[in-house]
């Protein structure tokens, strides 16, 4: 028997009680699982006896034969609805393809979102008020806004595609949690020379070039593990980042400071391939843990590898390019995201104040003349 902590009863063994209230029955018969979902003790009882049932007349081949016996929510009738794993599945199939980006972050939200309301639930059992326990859920474990927006999204994309597939009636209208203005972590130009001389100690030097290649172009991490030779053109002077994470290419000129990398590293692969071979984040990642300890940053939750892009459009700011510039460089799909540096354009705004100074000065000048 287990104990209920939030309700101080106990447990049959087999069953518990889930954050949203519901409870996950899980029974197991000669190494065989099964697992349902029920929204009241009464009926959790139940559903393990019928389980219990299932596999115990499953084992002993007194049950229709196994295709029939095996949980098959989707029986290929148009209007049945999928379980959640089902439409992780095919979601992941349609729109979530590996090496695409956003599709791995993407994949692991929507595995969160199987776990809180149970893979075999059906997607018609997914109410308003559910998936309101599961936002409130995830602001009690300290998601923020924009990161409880992120898996609720995962959940409406599963939803949407079984609901364009005739897998599901109707699609709820999912909850939408303000996203606060974050302040925008970047290095500045002394802690650039601290990380890139701690890395030449360490003797990082193909983590360094990568680290100053995402510093330069601005690039996210996915992009850049997955440049190849190919996208990179010399005699214009430009790379070009196919495999983004909102879809759209785009191309961008190499800067003077990365331009001997990236020489380099295309003469190191042999002129084919991808520019850093070994690249992924746990591999950059083991340079990073060590920069975070020796640069005293282990407490910052902001300083990740991510902050070298902020850096790059932090910087494009500061020397007063115009937003939509910036909005190209970064490829920005909403110019509401370029709006976040732009707090960071000093030269614009001493422009503007060396204007309204002028303009005082000149109404001095005329008012000591005498002109009205």
């Amino acid at each position: 028997m287990k104990q209920d902590i939030e309700s101080g009863k106990r447990l049959p063994n087999g069953i518990r009680l889930l954050p949203n209230g519901k409870y996950v029955v899980s029974v197991c018969v000669n190494y065989k699982r099964r697992s349902r979902q029920a929204r009241s003790i009464e009926e959790a009882l139940t559903v393990r006896s019928e389980l219990l049932n299932e596999l115990e007349m499953g084992i002993e081949g007194k049950r229709l034969p196994a295709k029939k016996r095996t949980h098959r929510v989707d029986d290929g009738k148009r209007g049945t609805s999928w379980t959640l794993e089902a439409a992780l599945e095919r979601t992941s199939t349609m729109y979530w393809h590996e090496g695409q980006g956003g599709s791995e972050c993407a994949i692991r939200n929507a595995k969160e979102v199987c776990a809180f309301f149970g893979p075999r639930t059906r997607l018609d059992e997914i109410d308003p008020d559910w998936i309101d326990d599961y936002a409130e859920y995830l602001s009690r474990k300290g998601n923020s806004g924009s990161t409880i927006n992120r898996k609720l999204s995962s959940l409406s994309r599963m939803m949407t595609t079984a609901y364009e597939r005739g897998k599901l009636k109707w699609l709820p209208k999912m909850p939408r949690r303000p996203e606060g203005s974050h302040r925008v972590c970047f290095l500045t130009v002394e802690e650039e020379r601290t990380a890139l001389r701690i890395i030449d100690q360490l003797d990082y030097t193909e983590h360094g070039q990568a680290f100053l290649v995402l510093l330069y172009t601005g690039c996210r991490c996915g992009e850049l593990w997955r440049l190849e030779c190919r996208d990179v053109d010399l005699e214009l002077g430009t790379i070009t980042f196919w495999k983004t994470k909102n879809g759209h290419p785009r191309t961008i000129p190499i800067v003077d400071t990365i331009r001997p990398i990236i020489e380099y590293r295309m003469e190191l692969v042999g002129g084919t391939g991808k520019l850093f071979p070994k690249g992924s984040s746990e591999w950059f990642r083991r340079l990073w843990d060590k920069l975070r300890v020796q640069m005293g940053r282990e407490d910052d939750p902001q300083f990740v590898p991510h902050m070298l892009r902020h850096t790059c459009a932090t910087r494009l700011a500061q020397s007063g390019e115009n937003a939509l510039i910036i909005k190209e460089w970064m490829g920005h799909t909403n110019l509401q995201t370029t709006v976040r540096y732009t707090h960071l354009m000093p030269k614009n705004l001493m422009t503007a104040a060396q204007f309204l100074s002028n303009m005082a000065k000149k109404e001095e000048e005329e008012e000591a003349r005498g002109i009205v």
